[in-house]
């Protein structure tokens, strides 16, 4: 292929030619209106860019009165909250053309000008919480013509703890009808009385979100009239916290069609018949997701008018051709729970019943008496929501003699429900003639992963438990992933338990377990990754060999504390390839008589609060094998470091890699530090005369090492020097930047430097750093942004490793060409070998790494970036 020498040929040099100046032209822009910005920035304030065109202006929390001057034009996020202004003047943003989000509450201002936010048409998200506490909602302190100019605004939240001493009868109307494109609206005070959402709120045609939450005032009832303006608005998410409703007007709710979640919190409903009334105004709706938490509060004078709520066999009927598929009532104090409004919901994906006072679950108005009667109801019609993935009826205690605890606003289960990385199902292969006769066979929700039932009532607990029952326990082919039945006071798990082949988390603690089957555990959780069954009384049945714990190839955390444990089998971890937290705390050990030879994967083992003295010189052998990065948590044992018995355990404590924590109070300094450690150690020579052997073995290693340093002394130096080559690179580039520093511009410190390859930056910019920066609110340093202009490349790299606590590695194909990203990785395994954390961005091939970023990885493994994995990965 060729270009032509003629006109035709030269057209098209010129195109190239101009595209690619284009092209630098973006680039260079970009990268200078950063710089631009950084060097503008108001002395007053804190400026960061997290992208080439997102840039933050934050001056919170300090005391300036006024704002800044010489905000830079290219600002999108600016945050000028408790700096005590008393005023926005008129036009103070309108040279901020790109500004898109603006933060102005905990100031002074009583009143806005009309033209306090002239000019911000891009502006997006306006938080104006708190307000003073003497700001009224009024046309005088909100003029009409205020947003008149937020055409693209997004998000509004207006109000405070204390304001709305006097409101506007038609709550601003005027003032909010130019938001046509407003999708979200928090307002800290809820309409009452003769108070009306008035006609200005039809125009908010895109509004999804209305959100009310007051701090304190009083009790008030819900009108369908006040918010009859909002009928044609595509509402889909209403919320009243900590408003103080006691009554609200039956079909209320009737008014938003498109309702897809109601949100109630902190409530004084007067009776639970208002309730049902109000939520039946839901079905002609599209209702998904129901909470009501605390609806009957306690009010100030102490009183209750709703001591107990039973909800019957009717009470969600009107609901039945709604497709609900949340619903969580938690702390509402209900004692009776009709199972028949389960047939109502088909679709139910979500259910928490949490905090309340139930014991029995009738149907259809008829007792279940007995708890075997109950469960036994309970899982027949709970199996038939096929849609349900979790479930949590948690702390129903039942004390009726002890008053209700007063409002805090409940953290919903539902926003941070606990994710798993979901694992192939295991297929099972059971052939129901050889399980244990007689067979309880159940059902289970077909998509259930997350059930938790625990700290219900105590069971009867004056007889004993039998652990010699026959018979076994057969779930059907299901997806549960994650089990707690914790504090139940069940005594015992008498038959095996067969069919749950993807669980992964298992919590019975906190219960009087004191048997379970000799094979429990054998092979019937091929999933198990966690088991926890803490605080029981398993001592016995552990010390005398009557359980197992074999074929468990997954399991990585084991909890036994607390278990009246006396001495543990040699064996019975010996199949626990996989542990790496094992927890033995609170128990009665005075010797580690359980092997540890298979704990290859072992990071933590928890032996505090037992009788331990100190260890055998077999066990110190077997310790010594394990992992280098292996810790031991002694705290609150009867070790004596001021015994002669001990020299062994002492030159173990020194000579080992194993870290050992003591309590405070041991007489085992410092928690085993090796300096301390050899302290004590001459202490005792005189009183054990255990020193002169010692000596005498340190003269000798004195006399062998100095023959052979006159033998080889240089060619073991240059050994060292090419092994330790990029350690000793790394402390004569920080001896150089010392000696230079002075009077130099140097990297500020942070939590974290990213080492990446250029052709990653987008990603590292637009989804890690935003994760670590905006999320979770840590420094981070990366070369393109953070490193000083004119400085060595490579200075620049180990003052960065030198001034962050980790560093992060993204690696991908085209991390692992290039050298600068072997010298980062270097450099940082010099600082620490544990500061450096992998992360697999691509998957690259074992064989194109360098040896020494191989050999790393097989020794530390790596994070495998995915949005599930993102919250792990940071702690």
């Amino acid at each position: 292929m060729y270009l032509a020498s003629g006109p035709a040929g030269v057209n098209i040099c010129i195109i190239l030619f101009l595209l690619i100046s284009c092209n630098s032209s973006t680039s260079t822009s970009s990268t200078d209106d950063g710089d631009s910005f950084l060097r503008n920035c108001p002395k007053e304030c804190r400026c960061f860019s997290t992208s080439p065109s997102y840039h933050t202006v934050d001056c919170s929390g300090r005391s300036i009165r006024s704002i800044p001057l010489g905000i830079p034009r290219n600002t999108t996020v600016l945050d000028l909250r408790n700096i005590g202004l008393s005023e926005i003047p008129p036009f103070a943003f309108s040279h901020l053309k790109s500004l898109k989000v603006l933060y102005i509450g905990g100031n002074s201002i009583t009143a806005f000008n009309e033209d306090s936010f002239a000019g911000l048409k891009v502006l997006e998200h306006l938080n104006l919480f708190p307000t003073h506490p003497g700001m009224n909602i009024d046309y005088t302190a909100f003029p009409p013509s205020l947003f008149r100019d937020l055409t693209s605004l997004k998000t509004l939240r207006i109000g405070g703890k204390d304001s709305g001493i006097n409101v506007q009868q038609d709550y601003l109307d005027r003032t909010m009808s130019p938001l046509h494109q407003l999708e979200e609206l928090f307002l800290y005070y809820a309409p009452h009385g003769n108070i009306t959402l008035g006609p200005g709120y039809s125009n908010l045609s895109s509004l999804k979100t209305l959100v009310f939450q007051m701090h304190s005032g009083p009790e008030i009832q819900l009108r369908k009239e006040a918010f009859v303006w909002l009928k044609n608005c595509p509402i889909e998410k209403l919320a009243f916290i900590n408003c103080g409703i006691n009554r609200a007007e039956p079909g209320m709710l009737s008014i938003f069609p498109r309702l897809k979640v109601l949100d109630l919190e902190c409530c004084y409903f007067l009776s639970s018949q208002n309730v049902k009334d109000f939520i039946c105004g839901l079905k002609n709706t599209s209702i998904e997701t129901i909470r009501m938490n605390n609806i009957y509060g306690m009010r100030d004078n102490g009183a209750v008018l709703v001591s107990q709520w039973t909800i019957s066999a009717t009470t969600f009927r009107c609901l039945e051709n709604t497709s609900l598929k949340t619903l969580e009532l938690i702390k509402n104090r209900i004692e009776w729970f009709d199972l028949n409004n389960l047939h109502y919901f088909p679709n139910l994906e979500y259910l928490d019943l949490s905090h309340n006072v139930m014991i029995f679950f009738p149907v259809n108005g008829k007792d279940n008496y007995g708890v075997n009667s109950a469960s036994v109801k309970f899982i027949k019609i709970f199996a038939l929501l096929r849609n349900l993935k979790y479930a949590r009826i948690d702390n129903n205690l039942r004390n009726k003699n002890k008053n209700p605890p007063r409002c805090k606003l409940t953290h919903s289960f539902w926003k941070g429900h606990p994710s798993f990385k979901l694992k192939k199902g295991v297929a099972g292969s059971l052939n129901e003639k050889y399980l244990p006769s007689p067979i309880a066979k159940y059902f289970l929700p077909a998509s259930l992963e997350f059930l938790s039932m625990s700290w219900w009532f105590v069971l009867d607990d004056k007889g004993t438990a039998d652990c010699t029952l026959p018979g076994s326990i057969y779930f059907y082919p299901n997806k549960l992933r994650f089990l707690r039945v914790e504090g139940t006071g069940s005594k015992s798990i008498s038959h095996v338990v067969y069919g749950l082949d993807n669980l992964e988390h298992f919590d019975a603690s906190h219960n009087i377990l004191s048997c379970l089957p000799r094979d429990f555990c054998n092979g019937h959780f091929p999933s198990l990754r966690f088991l926890n069954v803490g605080d029981n009384k398993l001592g016995p049945l552990i010390g005398e060999g009557g359980i197992h714990l074999v074929k468990l190839p997954s399991l990585e955390f084991l909890d036994l504390s607390v278990n009246e444990i006396r001495t543990i089998p040699k064996n019975f971890f010996e199949h626990l390839v996989s542990l790496q937290r094992l927890v033995l705390s609170g128990n009665r050990l005075n010797t580690v008589s359980f092997s540890m030879i298979s704990f290859v994967s072992v990071e933590y083992i928890d032996l505090s609060n037992n009788k331990l003295q100190a260890f055998s010189s077999e066990e110190l052998e077997t310790i010594g094998k394990l992992n280098s990065s292996f810790t031991i948590d002694l705290n609150n044992n009867a070790v004596n470091c001021t015994r002669c018995d001990g020299k062994e355990f002492f030159k173990w404590l020194i000579f080992s890699n194993i870290t050992v924590a003591f309590s405070n109070n041991s007489d085992c300094p410092m928690n085993g530090s090796k300096t301390s450690l050899r302290t004590t150690l001459n202490g005792l020579r005189e009183k054990c005369d255990v020193g002169s052997q010692i000596t005498k073995a340190q003269n000798q290693w004195l006399f062998l090492g100095i023959s052979l340093t006159n033998i080889a002394g240089v060619t073991c130096g240059l050994i060292a020097a090419y092994i330790y080559r990029w350690n000793i690179k790394y402390r004569l580039y920080l001896v150089r930047r010392r000696l230079r520093r002075q009077g130099f511009i140097t990297t500020p410190p942070g939590h974290v430097y990213i080492s990446y390859d250029d052709g990653d930056y987008h990603w590292v910019v637009n989804r890690l750093l935003r994760h670590l920066e905006e999320e979770n609110e840590l420094d981070v340093i990366i070369d393109e942004r953070d490193f000083i202009g004119g400085a060595s490349l490579a200075e620049a790299i180990v003052e960065a490793v030198d001034n962050s606590r980790k560093t992060i590695l993204v690696l991908s194909e085209n991390f692992v060409l290039n050298s600068w990203c072997e010298f980062e990785f270097q450099m940082s395994l010099a600082r620490g070998y544990n500061t450096v954390i992998p992360v697999m961005f691509q998957t690259v091939p074992f064989d194109t790494m360098t040896k020494s970023l191989r050999k790393f990885i097989k020794a530390r493994g790596y994070v495998k970036w995915t949005d599930v994995s993102r919250m792990p990965f940071l702690t």
